[in-house]
C-alpha cells in the first residue's frame, strides 16, 4: 500500500497501489474529501474527511480517541437511497472529526468487484493515524520527499520517449532536470551525513509556487563544495547549462544549428550518469555509517512486486495522462 498525506499533515494512510488520488485529477482543491477509485474500470469512490471541532462539531455519541495511534474505532452506518448504496465511518481524534464513506451504484450492491474495495477500504482505515501537532511537519516533508521521487521515476518515460522520437529539445530538458534531481538528493543526503542527521532539507526537493527558488546553478555550487562532483564535473555543467540555455533562448536568434543537438545531448547523457554515480557513492556512505535516509536500508535490496506496483501508481499519478498510463492489478 502506499501513502497520503493530507496536504496540512492532519493525517496518513495507507491506500492500494491501484487507487488514484482524485482531486489533483479532476482539478478540486486538496481539501476534504479527499476521493479515490480505481484507475481502472472504478465500481465506486472512496472518500475520506478531517474536520476540526470549529468547522464541524463531534456528536456526543463519538468517542474521543489519541492522536497517533492506528486501528481506530470507527463508527459504522449506512446511507442508501436515490441509486447509491453509500458505507459510512465516523471517529474522533484528538478534536477532529473523521468521515469516510465509499459510495456505489445500488444495482452493484452484489458485485464481488464493491465487495472487495470495501475491504480495501476497511483495511485503508486501519493504517489511518491523526497525527499530533508536533509530527506533522515531518509528515509532509517525507510525502514531498516520496513525490520527489516517483517524479525523478516519471522523468525516465518522458526521457526515453523524447530519445525515441528523436526530440533532442525535449532530451536536453528532462536530462537536464534530472542531472539537477540526483544533485538535490546527494546535497540533501551529504548533508545528513556531516551533520549525522536524519533530517531532510526538502526546500531543495520541493519548490511550491510561494516558495523560494534553488536555482540549479546553485545545487551545482553546493555540490561541489560539498565534494560530491568534482572541478571538472563542475565546469562541464556550466558548459552545458549556457548551450542548452542557446537552445531554450536564442535557438532562432543565434547562429546555433540544429547538428548541435546531438553533441550537445550526448554530453548531457555522459555527465548526467557521472552525476548519477556520484549519488550512489554518498549513498552507500550512508549505508556504511548508518545514517540518512539509506543508513537503516539494505543496500542490496531488490524491488518486489509490491514496490514495483507502489513505483507505478505513483508515477500514474505525476503523469496524469492516458497514454502514459501503467496498469496496475490488484
Amino acid at each position: 500500500m502506499k501513502y497520503f498525506t493530507e496536504p496540512k499533515g492532519c493525517f496518513v494512510i495507507k491506500i492500494p497501489p491501484e487507487w488514484q488520488y482524485k482531486n489533483i485529477e479532476v482539478g478540486h482543491e486538496e481539501v476534504s474529501p479527499f476521493s479515490f477509485q480505481l484507475y481502472e474500470n472504478p465500481v465506486g469512490a472512496f472518500q475520506i474527511s478531517c474536520y476540526s471541532v470549529e468547522e464541524k462539531p463531534i456528536p456526543s455519541h463519538v468517542s474521543m480517541q489519541n492522536a497517533d495511534t492506528p486501528n481506530l474505532e470507527f463508527l459504522k452506518s449506512r446511507m442508501d437511497g436515490g441509486g447509491f448504496n453509500m458505507h459510512l465511518w465516523h471517529a474522533a481524534v484528538e478534536g477532529h472529526l473523521l468521515m469516510a464513506k465509499y459510495i456505489y451504484d445500488t444495482h452493484r450492491a452484489s458485485d464481488p468487484k464493491v465487495l472487495e474495495e470495501l475491504n480495501k477500504a476497511e483495511a485503508a482505515l486501519a493504517t489511518l493515524v491523526v497525527l499530533s501537532e508536533s509530527k506533522r511537519q515531518l509528515a509532509i516533508d517525507l510525502y514531498k520527499y516520496e513525490n520527489f521521487m516517483a517524479s525523478l521515476g516519471a522523468s525516465y518515460d518522458l526521457k526515453w520517449r523524447a530519445l525515441e522520437n528523436k526530440s533532442f529539445i525535449e532530451f536536453l530538458v528532462i536530462v537536464a532536470n534530472q542531472i539537477d534531481a540526483f544533485l538535490r538528493m546527494a546535497v540533501v543526503l551529504k548533508k545528513q551525513i556531516d551533520n549525522k542527521s536524519n533530517d531532510v532539507d526538502v526546500s531543495l526537493l520541493f519548490q511550491g509556487e510561494n516558495d523560494p527558488a534553488v536555482m540549479e546553478r546553485k545545487i551545482y555550487s553546493q555540490a561541489k563544495l560539498l565534494g560530491i562532483i568534482s572541478e571538472d564535473n563542475y565546469i562541464e555543467l556550466e558548459r552545458l547549462y549556457k548551450e542548452r540555455n542557446k537552445v531554450i533562448h536564442r535557438y532562432i536568434i543565434s547562429d546555433f544549428k540544429t547538428l548541435y543537438l546531438y553533441n550537445i545531448a550526448l554530453d548531457y547523457e555522459i555527465i548526467c550518469e557521472e552525476v548519477r554515480i556520484k549519488l550512489k557513492n554518498v549513498e552507500d556512505i550512508q549505508f556504511k555509517e548508518g545514517v540518512g535516509i539509506y543508513g537503516g536500508k539494505d543496500p542490496y535490496y531488490e524491488p518486489n512486486d509490491s514496490d514495483k506496483k507502489i513505483l507505478y501508481s505513483q508515477v500514474n499519478d505525476k503523469h496524469l495522462i492516458k497514454e502514459l498510463k501503467r496498469i496496475i492489478g490488484n
